[in-house]
């Protein structure tokens, strides 16, 4: 999120000082743990099926569930005497049982799809039985959809399934392998089917809208269903035909004003799912089986209830932050979550390299993000596995147990290419490889959906050298930290506490994108001196100063002219000499500030500006901000294009506007639908990537000269 001299001019003859920057936008791991599963011992036996049992956070499978379904008791008969001795005695009514799980393979949840053609969806099967099932031995039956020409087939289509054996009890999740370099783990895996017709080759992907749908589940060796859900208006029989009957499961309530996130993953989709309640399994091939839940729960027990709500609106229900509440079998109670406090999981990889720190995390930045997030009550989890301690430790951000996410290193780590001419062109450039690879092939799915996911990795450029500090979905739940390649090297005690510094600053600005944040707070313009936040690139890397009404915000302003718009200033008459160790509170300092805004900073209108307003938060002793660089405070209020258009700079209130839930999880829109009848309209947006700017060469040179 640095910034380029290139793409920044600075003029030094009083015209215009800084061109537009703008984020362009166009239009969350350890290796995969093997599942700890505990057999079920029956299958059909008690009253209900058993809930799964809490999870430790060292080994996060659930164990597993037992699925039984009984007949109801019957109803004590009600005796009524008269005043003759004649006796009448009402007949009971009986209630019919619900059909009893048999042992098998079952779809158990269907997610939503409201990304429509921008993304595909997923489901969740589970393995009701007390023996190992082959995946391979059956076939996905859906609609599907071609990734080429974005066609949906005009007929149901079978997809083949990996050789995964699913132990008994547990859970697998199957999507669309949307792009290549996605990678199937123990609880997850992508699929396509490749046609040939004419000559030509057709991949299909498997689909279906948040309207209308349904999903198959056959077995391979005779194409018989063995199981079906049907939903929305899809008018599709299964092949065995008494495998449903009655009405479909009703459609996904419409999201009014929706926005998507931009991600490839069909497994970064939780906008609400229909499943089979763990608390309640039933099969009886009907829609009395399924439940519309607001909280997708892909790769564990659907455990969280059709009704649970979400006070805190950080995308985790409240009976997940109870003791002895669970989301997906996980416990998150036990790693930090507390109901009245909004609590944020951040699932950190990091590549393993024995002479560039820069890719690892360092302990001191991520308790610094922790404490700028502390006093608005947001409670930060980072988890980094057993980098700080080998036990689970809130401390240590370890909330893995003795389980590594160092991955290899790669010189070069991308979310879009880098001649990306929209922000869906997430193929990496030649001998770099996706963020997404990590996400999907080392990040466990059943975090998906309340983690976000964080790669320290070296570079974003083919060569490997130093760039972009970081990149991130805006809003979302993945982000990129890449300050590799910038001549950070161990040993070197000032270098050093820069990276933490940088570390600090870099990880809350691209957090902050995910978060729903632009580089101008509402808007993409950048640099506004005004705009007081670690999300502007004057204060990203160089701190915030302790006072906004002092005089060091308007060293930053003399810094950020002199190393990145390559102008002189007061005190460096010549570009890129004003020293980064020389900035007062700056990233060379043990104490360094990172924050967001709170917004109360003063509109400033470059037509009339007024030096003595400093940076529209009050000025003491003096202080005030010399827009036209002339080294004197100008006691008359003046024109000067700053940002190109003499616009008016407004500051933003950060704190206030933070989306912490990546993904809706209210069902207001499906109450207001039940009653009118009517499906309600829908408009969607899809979200962006927050590209950024490399670094001046003046600050690479720096740190260079530091080693």
């Amino acid at each position: 999120m640095l910034i380029s001299a290139a793409l920044l001019g600075a003029c030094s003859d009083g015209s215009s000082a800084l061109q537009t920057v703008v984020s362009s936008a166009a239009a969350q791991q350890p290796e995969a743990r093997p599942a700890t599963i505990t057999p079920s011992s029956t299958v059909a036996a008690p009253p209900a099926m058993t809930p799964a049992a809490t999870v430790t956070p060292a080994v996060t499978t659930p164990a597993a569930t037992t699925l039984v379904v009984t007949t109801p008791a019957a109803t004590t008969p009600t005796t009524t005497t008269p005043t003759t001795p004649t006796v009448t005695v009402a007949t009971p009514a009986v209630t019919p049982a619900p059909a009893v799980a048999k042992p098998g393979l079952y779809i158990s949840e269907v997610a939503a799809n409201y990304r429509r053609t921008d993304g595909v969806s997923w489901v969740e099967v589970f393995n009701n039985s007390t023996q190992a099932i082959h995946l391979s031995d059956y076939r996905l039956r859906t609609t599907g959809w071609n990734i080429a020409t974005q066609d949906i087939s005009t007929a149901p289509m079978n997809f083949d399934l990996p050789k995964v054996d699913i132990p008994a009890g547990g859970y697998f999740v199957i999507a669309g392998k949307f792009m290549p370099f996605l990678t199937n783990t123990d609880k997850s895996a992508y699929v396509s089917k490749t046609s040939v017709s004419n000559g030509s080759s057709k991949t299909y992907l498997p689909y279906w809208s948040d309207s209308a749908g349904f999903v198959e589940l056959l077995t391979a060796s005779d194409n018989k269903t063995a199981d079906f859900v049907r939903f929305g208006t899809s008018a599709v029989t299964p092949l065995t035909p008494s495998a449903w009957s009655g009405d479909n499961v009703a459609a996904f309530p419409a999201k009014p004003d929706y926005v998507t996130v931009a991600t490839p993953d069909p497994l970064d989709s939780y906008d609400g799912s229909i499943v089979r309640l763990s608390s309640s399994f039933t099969a009886s091939g009907s829609k009395s089986d399924w439940s519309r839940v607001a909280f997708s729960t892909p790769g564990g027990p659907n455990d969280v209830a059709a009704d649970a709500i979400d006070s805190d609106k950080d995308g985790i229900p409240d009976s997940a932050k109870v003791a002895g509440g669970t989301f997906g079998g996980m416990d998150l109670y036990s790693l930090g979550a507390r109901k009245g406090q909004r609590d944020i999981f951040i699932h950190v990889n990091y590549m393993n390299s024995a002479t560039d720190t820069a890719v690892t995390p360092q302990k001191s930045a991520l308790q610094m993000v922790v404490d700028a997030f502390s006093p608005h009550n947001i409670k930060i989890h980072f988890d980094v596995g057993n980098l700080f301690s080998s036990a689970v430790s809130a401390a240590s951000f370890n909330l893995s147990g003795d389980v590594s996410h160092k991955v290899a290193f790669e010189k070069c780590t991308q979310i879009l290419s880098s001649t990306a001419k929209s922000n869906a062109d997430f193929t990496p450039d030649a001998g770099c490889s996706s963020i997404y690879k990590y996400s999907s092939g080392s990040f466990d799915v059943r975090r998906k959906p309340v983690f976000r996911f964080m790669q320290m990795a070296s570079s974003q450029l083919a060569s490997g050298a130093g760039g972009s500090s970081g990149i991130a979905e805006l809003p979302g739940n993945k982000f990129l930290v890449t300050l590799g390649g910038s001549g950070f090297a161990p040993n070197n005690a000032r270098l050093q506490t820069i990276l933490i510094n940088f570390q600090g600053g870099t990880i809350m600005h691209e957090f902050g994108h995910t978060l729903g944040l632009h580089h101008g707070g509402f808007e993409d313009q950048n640099y506004k001196p005004n705009y007081f936040s670690i999300m502007n690139y004057m204060y990203q890397l160089n701190g915030l100063p302790a006072d906004a009404r002092g005089g060091n915000p308007l060293q930053r302003y003399y810094y950020t002219f002199n190393n990145d718009f390559n102008s002189p200033v007061p005190g460096y008459a010549k570009a890129g000499t004003y020293k980064l160790c020389d900035l007062p509170e700056g990233p060379c300092n043990a104490v360094f500030k990172i924050d967001y805004s709170n917004g109360s900073g003063k509109s400033l209108d470059e037509a009339n500006l007024l030096e003595a307003d400093n940076i529209g938060r009050g000025s003491v002793n003096g202080a005030y901000l010399d827009w036209n660089l002339n080294g004197l405070q100008d006691p008359l209020s003046y024109a000067f294009d700053y940002i190109n258009g003499q616009t008016v700079m407004q500051d933003n209130d950060d704190w206030s506007k933070l989306i912490l839930a990546a993904n809706p999880h209210q069902l207001v829109a499906a109450a207001v639908e039940a009653k009118a009848g009517v499906r309600l309209g829908e408009t969607r947006k899809r979200g962006v990537i927050a590209l950024e700017q490399p670094p001046s060469v003046h600050l690479l040179n720096q740190l260079t000269n530091l080693k």
